[in-house]
């Protein structure tokens, strides 16, 4: 198969999950994107810690076409920030109700600041850090239904307990490329004040009046916004 032949089939659109998510949960927003005539992927974090989380998203977006459009959800704001640092190929990065940070900012002290109820949700356990499952579904996902939430709960992974641990090299990649922020208004998890602060940084702000996850709540509004940015 030609180069040309390989990159007419790269994704248009990469879609970075979050933290105890799985890429599983962005598949409604890849089969609106398909019916609108766009090709996309969700990366599945292996959540082994953060230097491998960046790497799989970097290898993601590599492999995808000149002029993709990346978005992430929650902690995958940071995994991008990293990972798409110094690749200008990329058309615009969508930060999802998630952290758009500097370096040397930490999530837990973002959602301390502005007192998150994730945090009285987070458990150590012996496989990791997770969340309360009797929390998780209003956390994450309050505009679905009690059984679709309930099934989205049972997707959830634990976390490392070396996950915090977010050092990198290099600028944060919303500092050199064009990115937006959709701030969910109905967020229990990232507080909409926490995530109004963050979209300071970005050149376009979206509000939609969502829960944490509006991907899986409205995927065909989400597919709309990010086929928009395809050039």
């Amino acid at each position: 198969m030609t180069s040309a032949a390989t990159k007419s089939r790269a994704a248009q659109v990469v879609l970075i999950h979050g933290a105890w998510f799985t890429a599983k949960l962005w598949e409604p927003v890849i089969a609106e994107l398909a019916v609108l005539g766009a090709s996309a992927v969700a990366v599945e974090l292996p959540l082994a810690g953060f230097a491998a989380d960046v790497a799989a998203a970097r290898r993601a977006i590599e492999a995808a076409r000149p002029g993709a459009v990346v978005a992430a959800h929650s902690y995958g704001g940071n995994v991008v920030s990293a990972a798409a640092s110094g690749n200008p190929s990329i058309a615009r990065l969508v930060y999802v109700a998630a952290f758009l940070s500097e370096r040397d900012e930490h999530p837990s002290t973002i959602l301390a600041d502005h007192r998150s109820e994730l945090l009285d949700a987070i458990r150590i356990t012996e496989a990791g850090v997770d969340v309360d499952p009797a929390k998780a579904r209003h956390l994450f996902f309050g505009d679905a239904d009690d059984e679709t939430g309930a099934e989205f709960v049972t997707r959830l992974r634990p976390m490392p307990l070396t996950a915090g641990d977010m050092d990198y090299d290099g600028e944060p990649a919303w500092k050199s490329l064009p990115c937006t922020y959709l701030v969910s208004t109905r967020d229990r998890a990232i507080p909409p004040d926490a995530q109004r602060s963050m979209a300071t940084r970005a050149d376009e702000v979206i509000e939609w009046p969502t829960d944490h996850s509006p991907f899986t709540s409205h995927p065909r509004r989400v597919a709309e916004l990010l086929h928009s940015y395809i050039p």
